[in-house]
């Protein structure tokens, strides 16, 4: 039977070779620094610095974006829907996603990704104005004609 030799084998590579020959200072206290919880808090810190730490701070830059949000900012949703906000209530956006048909849809506001354009005067109302006639010109995608 070669079980029982493994175990005594694994025993004594577990003790030091306690049985072979005796330590110097058997009653030396562990260091901490051999810790397993050392390990663990060090990869946690990794992990805080690396991961959760940037994570949070680009979702609170989304959540303050989001809150400082007025009426004609442009604003893309999670679900990749443009638009250009009409009405703000405390929890909802109404959105206008086609100026032509004056489509408008209702969000909420955790539904807002990003602030792509805040209202700034002629700049922006020039730039809306040069990507409608790139609209106008471009064939209709969907197969609906009107």
């Amino acid at each position: 039977m070669q079980i029982p030799l493994i175990t005594e084998f694994l025993i004594l590579a577990q003790e030091g070779g306690e049985n072979a020959a005796p330590a110097a200072d058997t009653n030396a206290a562990p260091s901490i620094l051999n810790s397993p919880m050392v390990l663990i808090l060090g990869i946690f810190f990794i992990f805080w610095f690396l991961i959760i730490r940037p994570q949070s701070k680009k979702q609170k830059e989304r959540e303050r974006k989001v809150q400082s949000m007025q009426k004609g900012d442009t604003v893309l949703t999670h679900g990749g829907i443009y638009g250009r906000v009409v009405k703000l209530t405390d929890q909802d956006v109404i959105l206008e996603v086609d100026k032509t048909s004056k489509t408008r849809i209702q969000f909420t506001r955790t539904a807002i990704l990003d602030i792509l354009d805040v209202q700034g005067g002629q700049a922006a109302d020039s730039a809306a104005g040069s990507t409608d006639q790139e609209e106008a010109a471009a064939p209709s995608v969907s197969g609906i004609e009107e």
